[in-house]
């Protein structure tokens, strides 16, 4: 065994920049006890790709992903090409007893996804480790949001609400390439489960709102029936005009509430109902900096900020603090479980605004199953 982590990286668009920024800064925190490396890089495109391996000082290229899932200086294989390119490649690398991180979303669906986090639990039983890259989840005050909402300090959760917003398909920043809004902002679908939430049911709309391009949908509102009572909000756009990556978050429970705004993201507001007793009532606004704040010790003094990019680089510390202690990756850290919930939610999102009815969520997960054993 080498002494250095080799890190193949299959996928040479924006999010490969995202996540070898995260690789490559992970020296500035604790040590890992083995160095890692990105050691090679794969793309479809040749032009492309090979210009990411230049930008990226990634010496080693190829436009075959088997060259380089069966390459001998990969240990862990990120798959960070489109969702069409998931499944047959991560599959390839456990079977070689390889870690993968994968992006989000899992699968192209909720069968896909099902048979992808099979073959990760079978993996998982030869002590190979997966992860499904949800990247907001370590955000400093999303981790700390977490933590306030498992610890039970909110009480019971009546109520929670997420959006994503973005305008890029009425301003032409990005190439469409026929994703769904669904599941391109599966982000705040997975921040249901993330927060202590579990989907009941769902009843969903959604609709094309430009012209030309692929047939699929550019927004969606979904209300979620939540397991154990309580109701969810789900709305997402890429035609809302002026907002580029607007996410906001929002738990309320009998004892308290909290929110989160993507766009202010060191913030985290929360609210006490006990506070009001003592005519201090009103959110207080914690600025998430202090060293004991989640993954925040190995930073900078309190009170200075970190970046929207920091997430990449706490999602690869814990993934590969994982796969060389050779032990499971964090309760906090997306599985492929994880991500295969979020298909099932995103499936329920679709078949609901399809067919304009109310889809309960165990219908998708017994067709999922149904579908994973044919």
């Amino acid at each position: 065994m080498s002494d250095v982590l080799g890190v193949g990286i299959i996928g040479s668009g924006w999010i490969t920049r995202a996540h070898a920024l995260g690789i490559r800064t992970l020296p500035h925190l604790e040590s890992l006890g083995r160095p890692v490396r990105i050691t090679m890089l794969a793309g479809r495109d040749r032009e492309r790709g090979q210009a990411m391996a230049q930008r990226l000082e990634v010496e080693r290229f190829t436009t075959d992903w088997h060259e380089l899932v069966e390459d001998p200086a990969v240990d862990l294989v990120a798959n960070l090409t489109a969702v069409g390119g998931h499944r047959e490649a991560t599959e390839a690398a456990f079977a070689l007893g390889k870690p993968v991180l994968c992006e989000k979303p899992l699968g192209v669906d909720r069968f896909e996804s099902r048979a992808m986090a099979d073959a990760a639990a079978a993996a998982a039983s030869a002590g190979v480790q997966a992860a499904c890259g949800f990247n907001y989840r370590f955000i400093p005050a999303m981790r700390l949001a977490r933590e306030i909402v498992l610890s039970g300090r909110l009480g019971r959760i009546l109520q929670f609400r997420a959006l994503y917003l973005q305008d890029y398909a009425v301003v032409g920043s990005r190439r469409q390439n026929g994703s769904q809004a669904v599941t391109d902002y599966a982000h705040i679908v997975d921040f249901l489960r993330y927060l202590g939430c579990e989907a009941d049911a769902v009843q969903a709309t959604s609709a094309k709102l430009t012209d030309g391009g692929p047939d699929v949908e550019d927004a969606y509102v979904a209300a979620v029936d939540l397991r154990g009572g309580g109701l969810a909000s789900l709305e997402a756009s890429r035609v809302a005009r002026g907002w580029k990556g607007r996410q906001v978050v929002e738990v309320n429970g009998t004892l308290g509430s909290l929110w989160w705004d993507m766009e202010d993201l060191n913030r985290l507001h929360v609210f006490y109902a006990a506070d009001e007793v003592d005519g201090t009532g009103g959110f207080r606004d914690v600025l998430v900096t202090q060293p004991d704040h989640p993954t925040l010790g190995p930073w900078w003094p309190a009170g200075h900020t970190i970046g929207w990019e920091h997430g990449f680089i706490h999602e690869w510390h814990d993934f590969a603090s994982a796969v060389i202690e050779g032990r499971p990756i964090p309760a906090h850290q997306a599985s492929f479980e994880d991500g295969y919930q979020a298909a099932v939610i995103c499936d329920a999102i679709l078949t609901s605004a399809r067919e304009g009815r109310r889809v309960a969520i165990d219908e998708m997960t017994g067709i999922a199953a149904a579908g994973s054993a044919s």
